[in-house]
């Protein structure tokens, strides 16, 4: 079996990798952890969940040469039907 990790986030990192707070810190390990995945080779669905996408989201799943996938409003189907689309892709 191959593996495949389904990130479900705001896109947006605001806790760090050791529990603190500074944004830019946590926006630096979220991109560190990204690189570490896209360089492992795990396919990846990175499916923002924000109210309001932004770039954030985007640029973390260009990192770990993910999927990028704005779904706001989505319920679970939609969900289940996004990630079954893009693992089968």
């Amino acid at each position: 079996r191959t593996p495949f990790i389904v990130i479900l986030t705001d896109g947006r990192a605001n806790i760090a990798a050791d529990g603190g707070t500074v944004r830019a810190v946590a926006e630096s390990d979220a991109a560190g952890a990204a690189r570490a995945i896209g360089l492992a080779g795990i396919a990846a669905a990175f499916v923002d969940i924000s109210a309001r996408p932004r770039p954030e989201g985007a640029m973390l799943a260009a990192a770990m040469r993910g999927r990028y996938l704005a779904l706001p409003r989505a319920d679970a189907t939609t969900m289940h039907a996004a990630i079954s689309a893009v693992q089968t892709a």
